[in-house]
């Protein structure tokens, strides 16, 4: 089942950068992240990469919010430095 979720995931990814040419206003969707983080951490991404392909305001308050989460989520000890700074320059202020 995660499979498949993941799969129509990836197609309507792909299926909206063919018909608006980009996804993101704010995100460097150059940046990746490629490991795991906190399923909080993970929900306020989801939510900003949504936010910032509308072209929506809200994309700042959930950037800043992911910002406040990593530091707290580095100084728990649940990400490194290096994940915390890869994190907010995926998602710029």
């Amino acid at each position: 089942m995660t499979d498949i979720v993941n799969e129509e995931v990836f197609l309507v990814k792909h299926m909206k950068k063919e018909l608006h040419g980009h996804e993101y206003h704010e995100i460097n969707d150059k940046i990746k992240i490629d490991f795991e983080v906190p399923r909080t951490l993970r929900y306020l991404m989801e939510e900003a990469e949504e936010a910032d392909f509308k072209n929506d305001g809200s994309y700042l308050d959930f950037a800043d919010t992911i910002d406040v989460v990593s530091k707290n989520c580095y100084a728990a000890g649940a990400i490194t430095r290096s994940q915390w700074d890869t994190i907010v320059r995926r998602y710029p202020q």
